[in-house]
C-alpha cells in the first residue's frame, strides 16, 4: 500500500494541476470581461447611431410629405394648413422648434413656431443667414433631397440645425421655394441617450468636423467606440461613445480574489490530503482491530463450543446415573431419597438444556450449523411437539390448544431446527404465563388469497410477513402472560438479554437469554423469520414464518380459517 510520502507527492501534482486550471479560468474570465465590455460599448454606440439616424429620417420624411401640399408650385402659401400640420407633426415627432416656407427667391412667406409664435424676428433672420442658408437654398435647387445646415445658435437659447426640403420633386427643375425646419440639438442628444446604460460617460454626435450635440466628454480613461451612419442629405454623421466600466478595477478584483482562492484551495487540499492520510492510517488500524475482534470472537465461539462439548460428557453421565437410580438398578430408593434424586434429575436436565443452547449459538456464530431439508407435514409435526412439552404445560396447570388444518401444504425445511424453534417459543410462553392458556396456530398466508380472506385478522397477519409477495406458513404461539413492552421487542432477540426475568434466586426459570435469539437465527437459516407482537399485561404472540414452495401449494388444497381444537387441558389430559 502506498505510504504518506506517495500521497503527498500525488497531492502536489493534483494541486499544481488545479492551480493551472484556475489560472486558465481567471485568464479566460478576464478575456471574457474585456470582450463583454467592448461588446456592450459596440451595441450602445450602434443603438445610439440608429436612433439618431431614425430621428433625422423621420423628420425628412415629414418635410417630404409637407412638400406635397405645395406640389402645384404656386407661390400662394396657406398658413392655416401649415400651422395645423406643424402642430400635429410635432406631437408625433418632437424636436422641430420652428417650421417655415420660403419662395424661390429665399423670402420667407410663412412660418409657424411650435410655441405658437408668429413670424421670425429680424434678429433671427440674420442668425439664419449666418448659417449659410442662402448657399444651402441654392444647393437645394440642384437636388430634390433634403439638406442639413451646420450647427449653430438659432434663436433665443436654442441650438441646433436647419433641415431644408426643396419644393421640387426632380433635380435641376424650377423650384417654388423650400420648406425648412429648426431641429433642436438637445432633442437630438436626448434621442441618442434614450437607452443609454449607466456606464456611458460621454457621447458626441458629429457631422464631418462639426459637433451637432454632445454629452460631457470625460478626461478619464475609458473605452471608446465610433459608429458612422448616413444622414438624409447623403453626408456621413458619426456617434462617438465612451464607457467608463471600471473594467480595470473589476479585473484587479478578479485576479485578487482568484489568487486568494488559489491559496485557500492549495491550503485546503494539503489539509485534506493530510486528513486523508490520517484517515487511511485510522482505517488500517480499525481494520486490524476488527480482524483481531473477529479472531477473538471466533476463538470465544470455539472455546464455548469446546467447553459445552466437554461439559456434555459428565452431564450425560450424571443424567444417566440418576436415571439408573430412579429405575432401581442399584436398589429401591428410600422414600426420603426420592425427592432429592428428582431434584438432581431436574437440575441436570436444565443444565444440559443450557449447555445445548450455548453450543448451538457457538455453532451459529462459527457458521458450522448444518441444514438438512425434508418434506414436513405440519399437522402431525406440531402435535408431536405439543406432546413433547406436555409435562412442562401440565406442571404450571395451563391450558393449551392447537389449530393446525390437515389441508396445509407440506413445507421443505429442517425438522430438527423447526422443532427447536417451536419448543423454544412454547417454552418461553409457558415460562412467562403464570395462569391462563396458550394457543398454537398454523396458518397459510399468501398474497394470492387476498380475495378469499378479507378478515381484518388475516390482513393484519399478512402485513407482518417478511416478504408479502411470497407464500408462508405462520406458526403462531399465543399466550395470555405478562407481555412485553414495545420498547423491549428488539432486546429480546439479542444474545444473553432477558426482559421480565425472574429474581436471581430463581435460576431454574431465568435461563440464559438465548432461546429467542436461537429461534430467530434458526428461522433465518431456514429462509424465514420470527416476529413478535406484544404489550405489557396483554400477552404475547410469537410467529415463526416458514417459506412455502409454489409447487407444494399446487399439490395440496388449503383453508385459511381453521377452527381451534384444544388438545391439552390444565389437568394435562388430551
Amino acid at each position: 500500500m502506498p505510504g504518506p510520502a506517495f500521497g503527498f507527492r500525488r497531492s502536489s501534482v493534483v494541486i499544481g494541476a488545479v492551480i493551472l486550471f484556475v489560472l486558465a479560468g481567471l485568464y479566460a474570465t478576464d478575456r471574457a470581461l474585456t470582450q463583454a465590455s467592448r461588446e456592450r460599448l459596440r451595441v450602445d454606440a450602434a443603438e445610439s447611431a440608429a436612433l439618431v439616424e431614425s430621428f433625422l429620417s423621420q423628420r425628412a420624411e415629414a418635410l417630404a410629405a409637407l412638400r406635397a401640399v405645395y406640389a402645384d408650385g404656386q407661390a400662394s402659401i396657406h398658413r392655416a394648413a401649415l400651422a395645423e400640420y406643424t402642430i400635429a407633426l410635432t406631437d408625433f415627432l418632437p424636436g422641430i422648434r420652428r417650421l417655415w416656407v420660403a419662395d424661390s427667391s429665399g423670402r420667407i412667406v410663412d412660418d409657424v413656431a411650435v410655441t405658437g409664435g408668429a413670424h421670425l424676428p429680424a434678429a433671427d433672420m440674420d442668425t439664419i443667414h449666418t448659417l449659410g442658408l442662402d448657399s444651402l437654398a441654392a444647393r437645394a435647387r440642384l437636388t430634390s433631397r433634403p439638406l442639413i445646415s451646420a450647427p449653430g445658435q438659432l434663436f433665443g437659447d436654442v441650438r441646433g440645425v436647419v433641415m431644408m426640403m426643396p419644393l421640387c420633386s426632380q433635380p435641376r427643375r424650377s423650384c417654388a421655394g423650400f420648406i425648412a425646419a429648426l431641429l433642436s440639438s438637445d432633442v437630438i442628444l436626448a434621442t441618442a441617450l434614450r437607452h443609454a446604460p449607466t456606464e456611458q460617460t460621454g457621447l458626441l454626435i458629429l457631422a464631418g468636423t462639426d459637433t451637432i450635440a454632445s454629452r460631457d466628454w470625460p478626461t478619464s480613461e475609458g473605452d471608446e467606440m465610433r459608429v458612422t451612419f448616413p444622414a438624409p442629405d447623403g453626408r456621413e454623421w458619426q456617434v462617438l461613445l465612451r464607457h467608463d466600466t471600471n473594467i480595470g478595477h473589476a479585473r484587479s478584483l478578479l485576479w485578487t480574489i482568484g489568487l486568494i482562492a488559489l491559496a485557500a484551495l492549495a491550503w485546503g487540499m494539503v489539509r485534506e490530503r493530510r486528513e486523508a492520510v490520517y484517515a487511511a492510517e485510522r482505517s488500517r488500524e480499525l481494520e486490524r482491530l476488527s480482524t483481531e475482534a473477529l479472531r477473538a470472537n471466533r476463538a470465544k465461539s470455539e472455546f464455548l463450543a469446546n467447553v459445552s462439548h466437554e461439559l456434555r460428557t459428565p452431564l450425560n453421565a450424571i443424567v444417566g446415573f440418576v436415571d439408573l437410580l430412579r429405575d432401581g438398578v442399584y436398589g429401591e430408593l428410600a422414600p426420603r431419597q426420592v425427592a432429592p434424586v428428582e431434584r438432581i434429575a431436574a437440575s441436570a436436565g436444565h443444565l444440559r438444556h443450557l449447555v445445548d443452547q450455548v453450543l448451538d449459538i457457538a455453532k451459529m456464530a462459527a457458521g458450522r450449523l448444518e441444514v438438512h431439508q425434508e418434506s414436513v407435514d405440519l399437522r402431525p409435526f406440531v402435535f408431536d411437539v405439543a406432546t413433547e412439552v406436555e409435562p412442562l404445560v401440565s406442571e404450571k396447570e395451563l391450558a393449551i390448544s392447537l389449530s393446525v388444518p390437515a389441508t396445509l401444504p407440506r413445507v421443505r425445511t429442517d425438522p430438527a431446527h423447526l422443532r427447536q424453534i417451536l419448543v423454544n417459543l412454547i417454552g418461553n410462553a409457558v415460562k412467562y404465563t403464570p395462569a391462563g392458556r396458550i394457543e398454537v396456530k398454523a396458518r397459510f398466508v399468501d398474497a394470492a388469497l387476498a380475495g378469499e380472506s378479507t378478515t381484518p385478522a388475516y390482513a393484519e397477519l399478512r402485513a407482518q410477513a417478511p416478504d408479502p409477495t411470497r407464500a408462508w406458513i405462520a406458526l403462531q404461539v399465543i399466550d395470555t402472560g405478562i407481555g412485553i413492552a414495545p420498547a423491549d421487542h428488539a432486546r429480546i432477540f439479542e444474545e444473553f438479554e432477558q426482559v421480565n426475568a425472574g429474581p436471581r434466586g430463581d435460576s431454574m426459570h431465568r435461563g440464559t437469554g438465548l432461546g429467542l435469539p436461537i429461534s430467530r437465527r434458526l428461522a433465518r437459516l431456514l429462509g424465514g423469520e420470527v416476529t413478535v407482537r406484544s404489550a405489557l399485561g396483554k400477552g404475547s404472540t410469537f410467529t415463526a414464518w416458514i417459506p412455502v414452495d409454489r409447487g407444494d401449494i399446487r399439490a395440496a388444497p388449503h383453508r385459511t380459517t381453521p377452527t381451534a381444537t384444544p388438545v391439552i387441558g390444565p389437568s394435562g389430559r388430551a
